[in-house]
């Protein structure tokens, strides 16, 4: 039977410290030399976009424990996606829950807050796809070795968080490996957020949690041989800018952003300095179709 636990160390790359991702994007606004044309008539009167994000997703967007700055891989990629467009940049700090409703109701222009793409939210905000996440399954380390191969995790408790696509994750794996093959069900425990369910892990109310690889790299820096991944990554859809339904010219503004950082390299060094060069990818409008 082949072994797929892995430690996370070993697996990922650690995050490196905020500044060396502040060094990659830290760059003034410019002029983009398209003009006001190529701009939402809102966003070219104010020459500034507001970006809603929940700073509670390491490495993707937290606050930093010495200097309480926001940082993180979106903060920087946001940073240079206003330079390149030659905008201000504020950003707006709400509940996870509540980002996608602020960017429908306009309290905030887009929303780069790790939030994954799908068709089911497609039916009330647009996207514009641009970093391929992975799930990882991950237990404590002392426990590492009881999980070698996808049925061993029947009967077990998963701690996931009902707010991210995880969640559908582990109602999936629970359906295709577990009862849909005839063994014990998995027992889902739901929690409010990823850091929720990664204490019922540690307080071993749960066996098992779902979460982000690029989480688990964080983690791999900051709490080194606590957690281990296990199996093999599950499908994930990517992380997405969050639109208003129907904003095309955001939409346009944001691909031609996003598509000016990587020509130029910058997306690319923002990734690397994180260690999450995995997941770079082309931006896509509304890429999940299923």
């Amino acid at each position: 039977m082949p072994r797929y636990t892995r430690t996370i160390g070993l697996a990922v790359t650690a995050v490196v410290a905020a500044s060396s991702l502040a060094a990659c994007a830290g760059k003034p606004p410019t002029d983009t030399g398209a003009g006001d044309a190529s701009l939402p008539a809102a966003i070219a009167a104010s020459k500034e976009i507001r970006i809603g994000l929940s700073p509670d997703f390491p490495p993707m967007e937290y606050r930093d424990e010495k200097s309480q700055q926001l940082a993180g891989v979106d903060v920087e990629l946001a940073k240079a996606l206003g330079a390149s467009l030659g905008l201000k940049v504020t950003f707006v700090e709400e509940k996870f829950d509540q980002l996608m409703n602020s960017v429908s109701t306009g309290r905030v222009d887009i929303v780069m807050s790790g939030i994954s793409d799908t068709v089911q939210r497609q039916e009330t905000v647009d996207f514009v796809d641009y970093f391929k996440s992975e799930g990882r399954l991950y237990t404590l380390s002392a426990r590492a070795g009881e999980f070698t191969s996808p049925d061993q995790v029947c009967g077990k408790k998963l701690a996931v968080s009902k707010t991210t696509d995880y969640y559908q994750q582990a109602l999936d794996l629970d359906k295709k490996e577990c009862q849909g093959a005839g063994r014990p069900a998995i027992q889902i425990l739901p929690t409010d957020s990823g850091s929720a369910a990664r204490l019922q892990l540690e307080q071993k109310r749960a066996d098992l949690a779902i979460q982000g690889a690029e989480n688990l790299a964080f983690f791999a820096k900051t709490q080194p041989g606590k957690f281990d991944v296990v199996l093999d990554p599950l499908p994930a859809n990517p992380f997405a800018v969050v639109l208003k339904k129907g904003d095309k010219p955001m939409a346009d503004l944001v691909t031609k952003g996003l598509t000016q950082i990587q020509q130029d390299g910058t997306y690319d060094k923002i990734l690397k300095a994180a260690g999450l060069e995995y997941g770079s990818m082309k931006p896509v409008f509304n890429g999940v179709k299923e």
